[in-house]
């Protein structure tokens, strides 16, 4: 199959049908016993059965941990996964290995980008932060209309979560630490700095490496010794602009980050 107008056309006959095993299961992550979040990790293995073959609709996330709208967008993913078992939420690292075929194949051009797919169709595609009710149009999905459920509640889940990942973004290498506090009935606080490295080679592109960072306006950017930081606080323009679902658990954003490669503590 190839991929034109909608539709896959390009051939992935030589992708494996592969499952990784992981979690006792399919490659789904879990949260806690009483908090089952399924996302699926996708990589060229098991794009063919997992996405393309999938008997469910599907939502797509192409994410990189370098991204902070990204990962602003982990509680929304988590909360469709979680609100409606017959859609799959299935995600791919653009910074992680094994994804040749998707790369070449997909028209990914920004992070994130969603494809809304269904019978190996593209339906549509959206880019940056959206809401859930724009990802569940773009994808025709009509929710069905049945009582909302409490929230689970955990009394020994911690109040704060501290999740780091080591990643890299246009030769650029970083650390993403991104920290949350939990209230009673949503996430109070988020906070995501950014540690950028800059390597000797691009050193005197530094200026402009900065210049660019501090226009995207996605926080306040500070140079370094190595590089810069970029910090992004519950109350900046950008956080607020995103309008981040907030409802997720403890459980379940430490779910989230960790499939996408975090190491949380």
């Amino acid at each position: 199959m190839k991929f034109l107008e909608g539709h896959f056309v390009k051939d992935f006959a030589a992708f494996a049908v592969a499952v990784v095993l992981v979690a006792g299961g399919f490659n789904y992550v879990n949260a806690a016993p009483d908090e089952d979040i399924r996302i699926v990790k996708v990589n060229d293995s098991n794009f063919e059965s997992e996405v393309l073959k999938s008997k469910k609709p599907v939502i797509l996330d192409v994410t990189s941990t370098s991204c902070p709208p990204c990962l602003i967008m982990i509680p929304t993913l988590i909360g469709i996964a979680k609100n409606y078992p017959d859609i799959k939420v299935a995600t791919v690292g653009i910074d992680e290995p094994g994804i040749d075929n998707i790369k070449a194949t997909l028209p990914i051009q920004a992070f994130p980008t969603f494809f809304l797919i269904k019978n190996g169709q593209i339906l549509d595609r959206l880019v940056g932060v959206v809401k859930e009710e724009q990802l569940l149009s773009a994808l025709q999905y009509t929710p069905k209309k049945t009582a909302a459920k409490p929230a689970k509640k955990s009394k020994n889940s911690p109040k704060n979560l501290v999740c780091k990942v080591n990643g890299q973004f246009n030769g650029i290498k970083n650390l993403v630490t991104i920290s949350f506090v939990f209230g009673e009935n949503e996430i109070e606080n988020v906070d995501i700095v950014t540690d950028g490295f800059i390597p000797p080679e691009m050193e005197p592109q530094r200026e402009q490496i900065l210049a660019r960072m501090q226009a995207s306006g996605k926080g306040e950017v500070t140079p370094t010794m190595t590089g810069f930081r970029m910090h992004i606080d519950n109350d900046c323009r950008f956080m607020k602009a995103m309008d981040m679902k907030r409802t997720s658990t403890y459980g379940e954003m430490r779910a989230g980050l960790e499939l996408q490669g975090f190491t949380c503590k």
